[in-house]
């Protein structure tokens, strides 16, 4: 694949007006999801869990719902790699129709209608197959990342987000071949479906967001900045509940059909 996906993401929904003023002007997209992604200042290991408790607190925590929650960070480096993180609280089951899914689109052309070509979605699968799809103007097709482009780990597991043991995903593109430039506003989805709980149907944000329409995907910026010490994780975490509550109106919104999106 030509251009690897390199995701970036990061801002609660209740900090990312004040946030913006930071760092620019935003593009197209819904301008109610709006995030921020701060560079990597603590190593990671992609084993699928927080392998130490600070692993990830350099990167802000955006909820999903209750029960879903992700953050990211970038690495500038020969090239710049992006990490990622996604939980599943509530699900500690091993389900074949389990997916994870990040979709970004690295123009942040959002007033398309249709994935086209400078989108990319990764989906994993049962918690062991990683497919990777480029948008064709009309929908999606499926590539081949090059050896080394984007690896995953996941695992049932507990960690300082919540002391139960639950599924986290964590996702890294390590080559990143150039579908984000530093400075370039993201266009961004993320997505999961846990089939032991159908009835919650695709945990999606932003929550009314559709895989194949990206006019509806959120926005997301860069800092060249560390996180800030006042968007500690404890922080995050209590804002990010806050913020959950304010949203609550459009969760009820989405469909209760528990059909996932394949």
């Amino acid at each position: 694949m030509k251009r690897a996906l390199s995701v970036a993401f990061s801002i609660l929904m209740l900090c990312s007006l004040l946030l913006l003023i930071t760092v620019g002007t935003t593009q197209a997209g819904n301008p109610d999801y709006t995030r921020i992604e701060w560079p990597n200042t603590i190593a990671k290991t992609f084993d699928g869990k927080w392998t130490t408790d600070d692993e990830w607190t350099d990167g802000n925590f955006t909820m999903i719902n209750e029960n879903v929650t992700f953050a990211s960070t970038w690495l500038m480096g020969e090239d710049v790699t992006t990490h990622f993180v996604i939980e599943i609280l509530n699900d500690n089951t091993n389900d074949t129709g389990d997916y994870w899914q990040i979709i970004a689109d690295g123009n942040n052309d959002l007033l398309d209608t249709a994935p086209q070509t400078d989108d990319f979605r990764i989906e994993l699968v049962g918690h062991t197959t990683l497919m990777v799809y480029q948008g064709t103007g009309t929908g999606w097709t499926a590539v081949t990342p090059e050896a080394g482009e984007l690896s995953f780990a996941n695992s049932i597991s507990a960690s300082p987000t919540s002391s139960t043991p639950h599924w986290i995903a964590e996702f890294t593109d390590g080559k990143n071949t150039g579908v984000v430039l530093m400075g370039i506003v993201w266009g961004l989805r993320v997505a999961v479906y846990d089939e032991s709980n159908s009835a919650a149907g695709v945990q999606a944000w932003p929550p009314l967001s559709e895989r194949d329409v990206p006019n509806g995907w959120g926005v997301n910026n860069y800092s060249s900045d560390p996180i800030p010490e006042g968007l500690s994780f404890g922080v995050v975490v209590l804002l990010s509940s806050v913020s959950v509550l304010i949203a609550s109106h459009y969760f009820r919104k989405r469909s209760s059909s528990g059909k996932p999106e394949k």
